[in-house]
């Protein structure tokens, strides 16, 4: 079989007895001209779907992919297996099958749904077990198990489940005396400290995917030594709302072979590329580094609704180059129609991914994405949903972390970033928190945290502190929330004569769509150096804002910030980066930044060879040249640009506390950019 550095697996569709007399030729064909390694063939998919289908439907797919087994082998390519649903994604005007005596899933307002099972129903874990098990028969490279492998987003019940009267008798059981419906649902949602009905929650529903997953991974390893089973995964934040243990389910569903996961990519419609990348930061990236580190990656590039008008070819081309710091294995492609269209040849993708694949490969063969991320240390747990405080108690969406703020935020600035889940070890480093992720580790782990690096926080995670009682370790007395268009604030305007942007006195507006702000109180004898405050509509100071804290410590105070994935705009732009900026590099930030361009994102990597920048154009605007803030200037970089399909030397010349290098970069485009010796170490001279 081939092996290139960087898989395309193609999801190809087909409606045995309809089109497959034309497409399965189609398809060896865009093999070779897309430069294809595998081929997951759907079953049962969309629109074809017919609920959960029957084992005399499964044949007459399993007799489809045993002849492109065999074609596709002549070709060196190997055959994947996309069964479309295990739990099923939705209802969609359907029901169980006669004989199919599934339990449905239950919402938490005791809503049964009609067509999608609760997970732990032993006659469904029988009959999803028996499909992979025949599936695995084939010997195909990797089974995949959908991403309806979950609990949340079974329309029409609300949020999701599982709430039925099996699980009702477990969480009873937990409990110790029996529950209703709605007194659990209460208890999970309390408002403040977490009721223990919480916990209740979280671990039935982490067992109740574990005992899924074992059905399905045992029932492929007793059929298949070889074959992988991979998992398409959703938003982090809202698997913590199901209490997902990462680790375990992919190594459960594993069975011995390597994890393999489908990360979810958020564009499945053209969007502008900065947009894009919020969600990339957030959300898979995230998801990366919650899993196993063994993981096979391979992201979801899906075209949704599935031509031209949901998105370009050089917009997918985007999300191939982009996509690379995740460290990955290859890619999942999902261009056509589900409903038996079949290949669009005209559409033209098949050039673009054979133009594409030499610069995937040779970055990927290089390995600098599997180096030690540099860049600020964004905390993140898995664990979240178990100790956040609800502000409402009302809805189940209440769970979610809001953690990935900075994620979003610093590489649009030029900052690169690394998500971490265990601060403990950090020192030395600048860490970043947002959201209520200090509620997960000790005050122990936290008093060090503070003590040994450089800590920025926004308002939630300041409030956070706060309510912990652990303010002092910010140089806070106290905080108290202005609330954003209330009239209380307009305007940040930077302190004192410092100059950002050719400007004294520099200003960014804070209304509409930029957060509430607190308004903090520092600790006597609190030593605080002011970049910014808070002004009126009469020009009238109103708060300080943005200030460093014992030299240790930034206060970011936006907060009550948007769901993620979203950065508010108005916090997006020139003067509040080069406050940031100039911020970091007070700090003696141990690592390379980009400054004065926006949405040019810097993904740091360093290994023996020395430092590596992966540089993402995201804005729309080219870029004709990059300034790096760095502490030593090296004479030369090594660059090799997506649009120029080689590696070249360029010069650089010293330019304001760094260097400016001559890389011309088209929008959309990126470079990877090496420096022979790690520009982090100081000069010797």
């Amino acid at each position: 079989m081939k092996h290139d550095p960087f898989q395309y697996i193609f999801r190809f569709c087909c409606d045995p007895g309809f089109n497959d007399g034309t497409e399965v030729p189609a398809l060896l064909r865009y093999v070779d001209e897309a430069r294809i390694d595998d081929v997951a063939v759907f079953a049962n998919v969309e629109e074809l779907n017919t609920g959960h289908m029957a084992f005399e439907e499964q044949d007459v797919y399993l007799e489809l992919m045993r002849t492109l087994t065999r074609l596709l082998a002549e070709k060196g390519v190997s055959l994947s297996v996309n069964q479309w649903h295990s739990v099923m994604h939705a209802d969609l005007g359907k029901r169980f099958a006669p004989g199919q005596n599934f339990r449905p899933m239950v919402d938490p307002e005791g809503r049964a749904s009609e067509l999608c099972v609760c997970p732990l129903c032993e006659n469904w874990q029988a009959y999803i077990s028996r499909l992979y098990a025949r599936y695995a028969a084939l010997e195909p490279s990797i089974l995949w198990v959908e991403d309806d492998f979950r609990l949340h987003n079974h329309a029409p019940l609300a949020w999701g489940g599982c709430f039925c009267e099996r699980h009702m008798a477990l969480y009873s059981a937990a409990a110790g005396k029996t529950l209703t419906r709605e007194e659990f649902v209460r208890g999970v949602l309390q408002p403040g400290e977490p009721h223990p009905y919480r916990k209740i929650w979280l671990d039935v529903s982490r067992d109740t995917m574990l005992s899924a997953a074992a059905a399905i991974g045992g029932a492929v390893r007793a059929v298949s030594a070889k074959a992988k089973v991979g998992l398409m995964s959703s938003a982090p934040h809202i698997h913590a709302a199901e209490g997902r243990d990462w680790h375990a389910l992919l190594r459960t569903l594993a069975a011995g072979r390597p994890p393999v996961d489908r990360v979810h990519l958020p564009g499945y419609q053209e969007a502008s590329p900065a947009g894009y990348m919020q969600g990339f930061n957030m959300v898979s990236m995230l998801t990366r580094a919650f899993l196993p580190p063994e993981t096979e990656v391979y992201p979801e590039l899906e075209n949704f609704p599935f031509s031209r008008f949901s998105k370009s070819r050089r917009f997918t081309r985007f999300q191939l180059l982009s996509a690379l710091p995740l460290d990955l294995a290859g890619m999942t492609i999902d261009l056509y129609d589900l409903n038996g269209n079949g290949i669009v040849w005209e559409d033209g993708y098949q050039q673009m991914l054979r133009d594409t694949k030499d610069y995937l490969n040779a970055l990927t063969k290089e390995g600098v994405f599997k180096g030690e991320r540099q860049g600020v240390r964004v905390l993140c747990s898995p664990q979240s949903a178990y100790t956040l405080h609800t502000p409402e108690g009302r809805r189940m969406e209440e769970l979610y972390p809001h953690e990935a703020f900075w994620a979003g935020l610093l590489p649009a600035m030029g900052v690169p970033y690394a998500y971490c889940s265990d601060p403990a070890p950090l020192a030395g480093q600048v860490v970043a928190a947002a959201g209520q992720v200090l509620r997960n580790w000790s005050a122990e782990t936290l008093e060090q945290l503070f003590r040994n690096n450089f800590v920025l926080l926004t308002g939630d995670a300041l409030e956070t502190l706060c309510d912990r009682g652990l303010e002092g370790l910010a140089g806070v007395e106290s905080a108290r929330w202005l609330e954003q268009d209330s009239g209380a604030f307009a305007y940040e305007q930077v302190s004192g004569e410092r100059e950002y942007c050719g400007r004294r006195h520099a200003r960014a507006s804070a209304v509409l769509v930029a957060g509430d702000a607190l308004e903090v109180r520092y600790a006597p004898g609190a030593q605080v150096e002011e970049y910014t405050a808070l002004y009126d509509s009469y020009r009238r100071r109103a708060a300080p804002c943005q200030a460093v804290v014992d030299g240790r410590v930034l206060i970011y105070p936006f907060g009550h910030l948007p769901e993620p994935p979203a950065i508010p705009p108005m916090l997006l732009n020139s003067v509040r980066q080069a406050v940031l900026q100039d911020v970091l590099r007070a700090a003696n930030a141990p690592f390379p930044m980009v400054v004065g361009q926006p949405y040019l994102e810097p993904y740091c990597f360093c290994d023996g060879a020395g430092l590596h920048l992966y540089l993402v154009n995201a804005a729309t605007d080219p870029v004709d040249g990059a300034a790096l803030a760095v502490r030593s200037a090296p004479e030369q970089v090594r660059a090799f640009c997506s649009h120029r399909g080689g590696a070249e030397r360029l010069p650089c010349r010293a330019h304001s506390g760094g260097v400016w290098v001559p890389l011309a970069l088209p929008s959309m485009e990126t470079a990877l950019l090496t420096f022979s010796s790690s520009p982090l170490q100081e000069d010797p001279t």
